[in-house]
């Protein structure tokens, strides 16, 4: 899933390797951001009723796949899975991975015990009618849509051979 492409423009990257995560990040992701959380307090977008919340992430591809809530947005991340190693890329870099939901814009990140992820912004900032129940579960049902098969159109009424066929050509 994540893919490097050596380019004479990204000169700035460091050459060095980013090891995978053994065991599932996001605790040590949602600490992470706790952290970050402290420094956002003042922010007029931050929401001291939103808790920072990880749900465990799920292997896809051989990476970490998962979610992050907290206090300001939603977003999806991307870390190396067991036994990977990312070649080091310049933060703030752009990266379109595809899913099977769809294909997402990412921007390489780090964090101080994270050295480098990928996240995309889902919800920035937070809406504000948006109660701690449901971002919470909001932040879970975005894990399980965004690695479920895209659902296009029903299956006619009618199923017999011809309106099959032209339903698949729709």
């Amino acid at each position: 899933m994540y893919n490097h492409n050596e380019n004479q423009e990204n000169s700035t990257a460091l050459l060095e390797l980013i090891d995978g995560f053994e065991q599932n990040p996001a605790e040590l992701f949602q600490t992470e951001m706790e952290k970050v959380a402290e420094n956002m307090k003042d922010l007029p977008f931050y929401r001291e009723d939103i808790p920072c919340f990880c749900p465990k992430f799920v292997q896809f591809e051989n990476q970490w796949i998962g979610m992050v809530l907290t206090p300001w947005m939603l977003s999806v991340l991307v870390l190396p899975g067991p036994n990977q190693q990312w070649k080091a890329r310049t933060v703030g870099d752009k990266i379109a991975l595809a899913f099977p939901y769809k294909t997402l814009n990412f921007t390489v990140s780090s964090l101080d015990n994270v050295p480098q992820y990928l996240s995309c912004s889902l919800h920035s900032p937070l809406e504000a009618n948006l109660s701690k129940e449901h971002a919470v579960q909001l932040t879970k049902d975005c894990l399980t849509m965004l690695l479920s098969l895209p659902i296009k159109q029903k299956a006619p009424a009618d199923l017999n051979r011809r309106n099959m066929f032209g339903a698949m050509l729709k």
